[in-house]
């Protein structure tokens, strides 16, 4: 700590008479020395930074910001929040909410919609589709408890997750497809074929991934495969899915399947 300048000192003998001059000198000199410490020391603690009131250096707070603003008090844009980390979910599969309404004639999900073949009669939401919703589709029965099924609906992925895009989405949901529990007593069931090519429908870009399920054992008279079409296009709505799942084997339903198909367009 700075206390002030230091002065030398001499040694002298008094003489005489001497004594109380000296001791007036003295005390003269340390008079003078003390009030030079006194001012240093005060001087020292009004002008060296952060001393006193902890508010005295820091400037006037003229706004608050918090770590969510995207602008600080001085306008310049402060660093985002660090994302939280969200663990990837296999085949996730959100809350089926319905958001569209059919038009006259067709099915419609997201940003697409399909004229229903003739032969497809019934109406259900799909199940078990992974990374879709807002889902309509129409069934037409193979035999027993067993369908073909044509369907469309909007591209949900993952919240937390990035989108990775048509391609891999159309994958995406062939395969979780195919791992889902939708195939009842069938047994040895093998992902074969699997293809994917890029496609443009209604000038909708995007992906078309088709792929043969086989069954080693299934208790069907008429088919022991089906055949799986993803498309997943980018339309005005936001990401958006048709698919099938057509008993191979059985002629109506495959020409209906490619009727569906070729009846897609996007919401105008």
């Amino acid at each position: 700590m700075h206390t002030g300048p230091q002065f030398p000192t001499t040694q002298q003998q008094p003489g005489p008479g001497s004594r109380g001059t000296a001791l007036l000198i003295g005390g003269i000199s340390f008079a003078v020395v003390f009030l030079l410490v006194i001012a240093g020391t005060v001087g020292y603690l009004v002008l060296r930074p952060g001393s006193g009131d902890p508010q005295a250096s820091s400037p006037p707070v003229t706004g608050s910001t918090t770590a969510t603003d995207p602008a600080g008090a001085d306008g310049a844009e402060s660093p985002s929040p660090s994302p939280t980390d969200v663990e990837a979910e296999r085949c996730w599969t959100p809350e089926p909410e319905r958001t569209s309404t059919n038009p006259s004639g067709k099915l419609r999900g997201g940003g697409l919609q399909f004229i229903p073949p003739a032969i497809y009669q019934q109406r259900a939401t799909p199940y078990g589709i992974a990374y879709t919703n807002d889902l309509q589709g129409a069934q037409a029965l193979v035999e027993s408890s067993w369908y073909s099924t044509t369907f469309v609906g909007a591209v949900e992925w993952q919240p937390g997750i990035e989108y990775p895009g048509a391609e891999v989405a159309s994958q995406t949901i062939v395969n979780c497809f195919f791992y889902s529990s939708i195939w009842g007593d069938t047994t040895g069931r093998t992902l074969d074929d699997e293809i994917t090519e890029p496609v443009t429908i209604a000038g909708n870009p995007g992906y078309r991934t088709t792929a043969t399920v086989n069954f080693a054992s299934a208790p069907m008279e008429k088919t022991d495969a089906t055949e799986l079409v993803i498309v997943v296009l980018e339309t005005a709505e936001g990401p958006s899915v048709f698919g099938t799942e057509t008993a191979l084997g059985v002629t109506e339903h495959e020409e209906a399947a490619a009727e569906a198909y070729e009846s897609l367009t996007g919401v105008s």
